[in-house]
C-alpha cells in the first residue's frame, strides 16, 4: 500500500453480485472443466456433489431439487449481506425489521415451506448444516440488526471481504463490556443535562440543539479514546452548527463559564468582530479514559455547512506532513454531517472525489451523519433524488455504515469498525446516525407546522439516556439512585458555572498564536506597510537556477521545453532579462532553499494553463514526471505542485487548512481562469477575507487569479476584481494586479519574510507571460523590494512638462506605454497601482506630489465601470486630490464582464487607450 493507501483493484467473480442464473452458468462451467473455475467455487461445488451422492444413496432421490434449492440458499444469503441494510432495524422512530422485495423468499423461488428444509450453504456463514429458517434468522441478526452496513457497491475484493468478515463474526453485535457501558451512560448524560439547562435558563435563544441524535457524544468520546490506543495525537473535528454547543461542552470540555457566557451576553468581543456561538471553533488537549493525552481542534464553520470539509482536510494533510506521518494514522479527521445537506451539497461530492487523490488524500476521513429525517422543514423525500442520503458516497468503494441513535452499544461498535477500516485501508468510512430532531430547526421553530405527524411521535419518544439507563439498570450495571444521583450533580455544576459567568464580562480565549505561530503577530496599521528584505544576492540565484535548470541526462524532455530551459539559463546568467515563469522558479527555489516549504495546487499548474510554468517536467519516452525543485541539494522543505481535479470550491478550501496548520509554507491556489474561482466564493468569502475577524484564525494563502483583456470573451477575460476590494476592510488581505516579474518575485517572498500572514489576491497576466516588455532585469532581484506602487519612469525634469495623470493596474498598462511611446507623449504620466489593498494611498499621494504641473487626473482600467478597481480607489482618493478632478475612462457599465467577439473587443481597446491621450 503506497503513500495514500491507493490500490489497483480487480474483482473476482464469486464477489460480485448474485443471481440463480449466474451460479448456474458457473456451475455449468464446472461440469465441462472444474479447472477454470475459482478455486472457491471449485470446492463449493466438489462438496455439493459429495452431499448429494450422499442423500441419492440414502433416499433414492432426484439431485435436482437440492441442487437448486442450494443455489437459491446462496443467492439469498448474497442478498442478505448486500441489501441487509433495507430492512434493518436502524430507525428509532419505527423500530423492528422492515420488509423488502429483494429480500422476500418469493424473490428466490423459496415458500415457507421451503423454511424447515436442511441446507449445507450455511457454511458460508460459518454454520453447519442447518435450516434455511435458521440461516435467515442468523442474517437478519447480522445484517438487519440496530447496526447494519451497506457494501455491495464496493468491488475491491480485500476490503469487501474484510467488512464481511468483521460483520459474520459478530463485531457490531459485541456489546461493550461494563465500564464501557456506564460511560456511554454517563455522556448521554451529560448531553441531555447540558441541552435541557439551556432549553430552560435562555427560553426561545438558538442553541440547535442535539437531542434526537444525542449519541454523537459517547461516539466522539469513543472514538477518541479507541484512535488513541492506536497511537492517534490528534483529532480534527468538522462540523455544522446542530450539536456544536454540546460538542464543545462535553467532548472539548470547553469552561462551562465562558459558554453560559455566551448566552448571557458577558463576552467580551469587538464591535465588528467574532461570530455566533454555534460556528466558533475551539481546541483543547484532553486525557483519554486510557490514559492517552489528544489534542482536539473543532474548526471553525459558517452557515454553509458544508463549506468546513475541504478546510479540514487540508489541515489534516499539512499536520500529517509536519510530523512525518505518512501512515497518516497519527491525525485523524472527523466530519459531522447532516442528512440533508450531505445529500444536498455539491461540496460533499468533491470532497469525497479529492479522498484518493495523491496529492489530497488524508488516509480516509471518518463521515458521520447525524440524521435527523428532515431538513430544515424539508421531508427526504422533496430533498433528494436517492433512497439514502449517503447513496453519493457510493462514488467511493467504502462501507456505509447505518446505526440507530438510539442504541448506544451498537453506536460504538460501528465507530470502532469505521476506525479499523480507515486505518487499515487508508480510505473513508461513512457512519449514518438514524436519529431526530427533538425540536424544530432552532429552538425557536415549531415543527409540527411542516412535520405534524413525525413530531407528535417525538412528544412521547424516551430520550436515548433514558432507555440506555432502563437497560443499564434492568441488567443490573447501576442503579436508579445513582443515575439520578449523577444528573443531579452535573445539574447543579451548570448552575454553579452560570452564576458565575454572571459575575464579570468574560475575554474569549486567543488560541491563534500558539504552538507553530507563537513568533507571528496580526496584522495592523502599524505594520502592515513596512517593507520586507526580499532580494537574493546574485551569485545565489545563479547557483539556484543552475540546479533547478540542469536536468539529468536520463529525463527525456520536450524539444520546446528545453529550448524554454535553455532561455532560462540565460537569463540566469544575465544575458536575458528575467520573464515570469523565471521569476516564479528563482522565487520557489529561494524559498525552499531558505527552509520554506511551496505548495502549488489548482488546475493544471504543473505545466500552467498558458505553457509557462514547466516545474514538472514529462520524460517524452517513459510518461515519467521530474520535478527540479525536488532536486535541489542541502534543503529540508519541499515543492509540492499538484494538479488538482475539476474542482474550485473544494480544491480552494483544502489549500485554505494547509494555509492554516503551517505558517512557514507557502500555500498558493491557481485557478485556470481567474473568474474560475467564481465557483469557490463561499470558501472566498466565508474564510479567507474574513476568519481572521470571526475566528481569529490567520492565513497566508495566495490566490493566482489570470486576469486580463485579450478577447477571450466574458469567462475568460476578469477575475473579478471589484468582489475582492469590496471585501476589503481592517487590512484582512491584500490585492495585488502585478505588471512585472520581479513583483511576484518579491511579493511571493514577503509572504514569509513578514512578521505576520495575510491572505494575497494576486490577478496574473495571461498575455503579459511572453510580452516583450514584461521582464525584469536580475539586479532587480537582488537590490530592490515588492513595491505597492511603480511610478512613471521619468526623470525630474521630465515630470515638469506632465499635464496628465493617469493611474492603472495591470495589463492595460503596457497598451497604454504602447500608445504614449507611439505618440511621443511626454505631458502623461503613467502610474501603476500594484497594490490595490491595503491601499497604498500615502505612496500614491507622494508619489502624485511630483506631477507639480498635472491638472488632470485619470483612472483608466479594462473592466467595465461598474466592476474592476474604479469605485474602490475613487471612494480611498477623491479627497486627497489636492483640488483636482479624478475621471474614469474605460467600458461603460455591462452585466457581462467582457465582450464575446474579438472585434468588438479590439474596437473598445481602442477607443480606451487613444481616450486617455485626447485633450
Amino acid at each position: 500500500m503506497n503513500d495514500g493507501g491507493l490500490k489497483k483493484r480487480s474483482t473476482p467473480s464469486y464477489l460480485n453480485p448474485l443471481n440463480v442464473q449466474y451460479i448456474e452458468e458457473i456451475a455449468e462451467e464446472y461440469k465441462k472443466s472444474p479447472q477454470n473455475v475459482d478455486e472457491s467455487w471449485r470446492y463449493f461445488f466438489e462438496g455439493m456433489a459429495l452431499s448429494q451422492a450422499q442423500t441419492l444413496a440414502k433416499n433414492n432421490t432426484s439431485p435436482v431439487s437440492d441442487f437448486d434449492f442450494e443455489l437459491k440458499v446462496i443467492e439469498l444469503i448474497q442478498n442478505y449481506r448486500e441489501m441487509g441494510y433495507l430492512i434493518a432495524d436502524v430507525n428509532p422512530l419505527n423500530r423492528g425489521i422492515k420488509t423488502h422485495p429483494l429480500l422476500a423468499l418469493s424473490r428466490f423461488g423459496l415458500t415457507e415451506a421451503d423454511l424447515n428444509r436442511t441446507t449445507k450453504s450455511g457454511h458460508m456463514l460459518g454454520m453447519p448444516t442447518t435450516t434455511l429458517k435458521a440461516v435467515i434468522e442468523t442474517l437478519t441478526k447480522l445484517y438487519c440488526s440496530p447496526a447494519s452496513v451497506e457494501y455491495g457497491h464496493i468491488e475491491d475484493p480485500e476490503s469487501r471481504l474484510w467488512i464481511q468478515k468483521r460483520v459474520e463474526s459478530q463485531f457490531l453485535l459485541e456489546p461493550l463490556n461494563t465500564e464501557e457501558k456506564i460511560r456511554a451512560l454517563h455522556m448521554l448524560a451529560k448531553a441531555e443535562v447540558f441541552e435541557t439547562f439551556l432549553h430552560k435558563r435562555f427560553v426561545g435563544q438558538k442553541r440547535f440543539s442535539v437531542e434526537g441524535t444525542d449519541i454523537i457524544i459517547p461516539m466522539l468520546d469513543y472514538l477518541i479514546d479507541q484512535a488513541s490506543k492506536r497511537k492517534t495525537d490528534e483529532v480534527l473535528i468538522g462540523m455544522a452548527h446542530r450539536g456544536r454547543l454540546n460538542v464543545l461542552a462535553n467532548t472539548f470540555n470547553k469552561d462551562p463559564r465562558l459558554l453560559l457566557a455566551e448566552f448571557a451576553g458577558k463576552l467580551k468581543v469587538a464591535l465588528g468582530a467574532g461570530d455566533v456561538k454555534y460556528h466558533m471553533g475551539f481546541s483543547q488537549n484532553t486525557l483519554t479514559p486510557s490514559g492517552n493525552q489528544v489534542h482536539l481542534s473543532l474548526m471553525p464553520n459558517p452557515s454553509h455547512l458544508e463549506a468546513v470539509n475541504p478546510v479540514l482536510m487540508g489541515v489534516a494533510r499539512s499536520k500529517q506532513k509536519l510530523k512525518g506521518d505518512t501512515a497518516r494514522t497519527r491525525t485523524l479527521p472527523v466530519l459531522i454531517h447532516g442528512d440533508a445537506s450531505f445529500a444536498g451539497q455539491g461540496s460533499i461530492y468533491e470532497v469525497l472525489n479529492l479522498s484518493e487523490l495523491k496529492g489530497y488524500t488524508v488516509g480516509g476521513t471518518i463521515h458521520i451523519i447525524l440524521n435527523n429525517q428532515v431538513g430544515f422543514t424539508t421531508d427526504p423525500s422533496e430533498a433528494r433524488s436517492t433512497p439514502n442520503s449517503t447513496d453519493v458516497a457510493k462514488m467511493l468503494e467504502i462501507p456505509i455504515l447505518r446505526v440507530n441513535a438510539d442504541e448506544p452499544d451498537a453506536a460504538l461498535r460501528c465507530m470502532l469498525m469505521a476506525l479499523e477500516f480507515r486505518n487499515t485501508f487508508k480510505r473513508d468510512v461513512v457512519i449514518d446516525v438514524l436519529g431526530y430532531r427533538r425540536y424544530g430547526h432552532n429552538e425557536a421553530d415549531e415543527p409540527g407546522f411542516t412535520q405534524p405527524l413525525m413530531y407528535e411521535q417525538i412528544k412521547s419518544h424516551p430520550r436515548p439516556r433514558e432507555l440506555y439507563a432502563q437497560r443499564l439498570i434492568h441488567n443490573k450495571i447501576i442503579t436508579e439512585e445513582e443515575v439520578q444521583k449523577y444528573m443531579t450533580e452535573l445539574d447543579e455544576g451548570l448552575d454553579s458555572a452560570l452564576a458565575e459567568s454572571q459575575k464579570a464580562t468574560f475575554q474569549h480565549p486567543m488560541q491563534s498564536f500558539g504552538d507553530r505561530w507563537k513568533d507571528l503577530e496580526r496584522p495592523t496599521k502599524d505594520n502592515i506597510f513596512l517593507p520586507s528584505k526580499t532580494g537574493v544576492n546574485k551569485e545565489a540565484l545563479l547557483d539556484l537556477a543552475t540546479e533547478f535548470l540542469t536536468i539529468p541526462s536520463t529525463v527525456n524532455v520536450h524539444p520546446k521545453v528545453q529550448k524554454i530551459y535553455e532561455d532560462r539559463k540565460l537569463m540566469a546568467e544575465g544575458k536575458k532579462e528575467i520573464d515570469w515563469g523565471m521569476a516564479e522558479m528563482l522565487t520557489y527555489a529561494s524559498l525552499i532553499k531558505e527552509g520554506y516549504s511551496v505548495r502549488l495546487a489548482g488546475q493544471d499548474v504543473e505545466r500552467g494553463t498558458f505553457s509557462h510554468r514547466h516545474s514538472v517536467l514529462a520524460d517524452i519516452k517513459t510518461g515519467k514526471k521530474y520535478s527540479p525543485l525536488n532536486h535541489l541539494t542541502d534543503v529540508d522543505a519541499d515543492f509540492d505542485v499538484v494538479n488538482s481535479p475539476l474542482s474550485e470550491y473544494a480544491a480552494l478550501g483544502f489549500e485554505f487548512g494547509q494555509s492554516l496548520s503551517n505558517p512557514e509554507k507557502l500555500s498558493i491556489w491557481e485557478a485556470q481562469f481567474g473568474d474560475f474561482a467564481n465557483g469557490a466564493q463561499i470558501i472566498i468569502d466565508q474564510f479567507i477575507t474574513s476568519s481572521a475577524v470571526k475566528w481569529r484564525r490567520y492565513s497566508g494563502l495566495v490566490m493566482q487569479l489570470p486576469h486580463g483583456y485579450e478577447g477571450q470573451g466574458p469567462e475568460h477575460s476578469s477575475a473579478r476584481p471589484e468582489r475582492y476590494l469590496m471585501a476589503c476592510a481592517k487590512n484582512n488581505i491584500q490585492v495585488m494586479n502585478l505588471t512585472t516579474p520581479v513583483q511576484l518575485f518579491h511579493a511571493l517572498r514577503r509572504q514569509m519574510h513578514r512578521k505576520y500572514r495575510l491572505p494575497l489576491i494576486i490577478f496574473t497576466p495571461k498575455s503579459l507571460l511572453r510580452h516583450p516588455r514584461v521582464h525584469s532585469p536580475l539586479e532587480d532581484f537582488k537590490n530592490k523590494h515588492f513595491y505597492e506602487v511603480l511610478d512613471d519612469a521619468m526623470d525630474m525634469a521630465a515630470k515638469e512638462n506632465v499635464k496628465k495623470i493617469v493611474l492603472c493596474s495591470g495589463k492595460i498598462y503596457y497598451d497604454l506605454l504602447a500608445k504614449k511611446e507611439e505618440l511621443n507623449n511626454e505631458t502623461v504620466a503613467l502610474i501603476r497601482l500594484e497594490q490595490l489593498y491595503p491601499f497604498p494611498k500615502e505612496i500614491l499621494i507622494n508619489i502624485m506630489a511630483g506631477y507639480k504641473n498635472a491638472t488632470e487626473i485619470i483612472w483608466c482600467q479594462e473592466e467595465p465601470k461598474n466592476m474592476g478597481p474604479w469605485g474602490f480607489v475613487y471612494m480611498r482618493m477623491r479627497h486627497s486630490l489636492n483640488h483636482r478632478k479624478m475621471y474614469y475612462v474605460g467600458r461603460k457599465s455591462q452585466a457581462s464582464p467582457a465582450d464575446g467577439y474579438m472585434h468588438l473587443h479590439l474596437q473598445e481597446q481602442k477607443r480606451i487607450v487613444t481616450t486617455v491621450f485626447e485633450d
